[in-house]
């Protein structure tokens, strides 16, 4: 999967998609629907605070450390979006998350660059009856990033989006796919235990895939 989604649910909307209720929803005032989301930008998230399912913001990417290979100084982290299913369950950096913060990343349709000289965007989304694409959730894991970033310590939440195998549909499109959680599902992605929460770590049926747009993100 490539670093690029859009999300044009709208607040209401979303909050009906994830059955949460008005006082658990975090957004500020002025947020607005995301044409197109980019690593280390903000996004909204479902996940569960204080043992409610609320509705926020976080940085999409876990921040990796990293130093420079020329001065052996720190430099800034790089965001890690995608958390391939073949390693959530056994790497370190992905572990912690997979056991205890699961989350939902609404979205309307995502993105992959295929093709080159020229790249063509190519945006793929879910319409089960047909041709009117539907808003889902990937299934994402999120962390709090506490380090330094430019000297300063900073403490804030990011998450990052569990890909997997591809689907036949996808299969002629890209090797991985995230993993596109059916509404059913939810319930379980985000209170299950870890080993029922593995079960879901595959894609979606072929029926309810859609090419949506080439070029430009569809809605736009």
């Amino acid at each position: 999967m490539c670093n690029l989604y859009t999300n044009l649910t709208t607040h209401e909307a979303m909050r009906q998609l994830f059955d949460i209720a008005p006082q658990d929803s975090l957004l500020p005032d002025d947020w607005k629907p995301a044409p197109r989301v980019h690593p280390k930008q903000r996004a909204a998230v479902a996940y569960i605070r204080n043992g409610s399912l609320c509705l926020g913001e976080m940085q999409w990417g876990f921040l990796l450390p990293q130093v420079s290979k020329r001065t052996g100084l720190p430099i800034l982290p790089k965001a890690v979006t995608n958390a391939r299913d073949d390693k959530v369950l056994v790497s370190r950096f992905w572990l912690d998350s997979m056991r205890r913060q699961r989350c939902l990343v609404p979205s309307t349709a995502y993105c992959e660059f295929i093709g080159r000289a020229p790249t063509v965007n190519h945006w793929f989304g879910i319409a089960p009856g047909g041709e009117n694409p539907e808003p889902f959730g990937f299934a994402g894991i999120w962390t709090v990033f506490d380090g330094m970033i430019r000297n300063e310590r900073i403490s804030f939440e990011t998450f990052a989006i569990v890909t997997t195998g591809p689907n036949e549909f996808m299969s002629s499109y890209h090797s991985r796919m995230p993993v596109v959680l059916a509404p059913e599902e939810y319930g379980k992605w985000l209170r299950g235990g870890v080993e029922d929460a593995a079960e879901l770590l595959k894609p979606p049926p072929d029926s309810v895939m859609r090419l949506l747009a080439t070029g430009d993100a569809p809605g736009l």
